[in-house]
């Protein structure tokens, strides 16, 4: 196994990170968990609360993430409208929540750019759609849907924030050479450079980044990781896959 006996730091919020850990010690990796985000209610509840009781007003529905799906689609008391879905990991989760016979649009691409350009033809000028999303989330989706004539309605589903215990962990972690560390959110590298503060130019060799996809890879970039390992598409499996070929 290619991966036998390598630490790895999975970064992923906790109740997340379960598949991408046993894809990990599938391959012989020496895992450690760090999570470096938490998803938190948003800090105002009541837009969301809203946009649920007034769900019949809307075309679409757009979820962008497993997390706005399970901040949303819970808090329906009637049927949603037509639901576009960023990627299959969003898609599977529409559909536990939902059964399996929902009617879904799906993003070839797991991103914002992705889905505004599946969406393309049925975004007919005035449609009414809806996207709860993060609170940090990028202007890319909503501005990509309103340039193609939808009217947009945006509220915060949910927030991320470092987790309390964060600190005290990569202090301990960190005690190691980096080795890999995976990263699967723009949010998560931000927190992980934050931890690392002034030490981060003097360590900047040691770390073999992996991203989860185009976005992710972008944030490390601009933090100075020169050398990014990019999965395939955004699965933990497909994490694992790209790694193993970097190996």
């Amino acid at each position: 196994m290619h991966l036998e006996g390598q630490r790895v730091i999975v970064t992923r919020a906790a109740h997340q990170a379960g598949e991408l850990v046993a894809a990990l010690k599938r391959e012989g990796a020496r895992v450690e968990l760090l999570p470096l985000i938490e998803i938190a209610p948003p800090n105002d509840p009541e837009p969301l609360e809203r946009a649920a009781t007034e769900i019949a007003s809307y075309d679409w529905l757009v979820l962008t993430s497993p997390n706005a799906v399970a901040a949303f689609l819970p808090r329906l008391r009637q049927d949603a409208p037509r639901i576009a879905a960023v990627g299959p990991a969003t898609a599977a989760a529409v559909q536990a929540v939902l059964g399996t016979n929902v009617e879904m649009v799906v993003a070839p691409k797991s991103d914002a750019e992705g889905l505004v350009e599946r969406l393309g033809s049925d975004l007919v000028p005035g449609v009414q759609v809806l996207v709860p999303q993060a609170d940090d989330a990028r202007p890319t989706l909503v501005d990509g849907l309103r340039n193609a004539g939808a009217v947009v309605t945006r509220v915060d589903a949910y927030s991320k924030r470092l987790p309390e215990d964060a600190a005290f962990r990569a202090a301990e972690l960190f005690v190691e050479r980096l080795a890999w560390v995976t990263f699967t959110s723009p949010r998560i590298a931000r927190h992980f450079f934050e931890l690392l503060g002034n030490d981060w130019p003097a360590r900047r060799h040691e770390l073999r980044a992996v991203a989860i996809g185009r976005v992710t890879r972008r944030a490390l970039v601009e933090h100075g990781v020169e050398d990014v390992v990019m999965a395939a598409e955004p699965t933990p499996e497909a994490m694992v896959r790209a790694m193993l070929k970097a190996t």
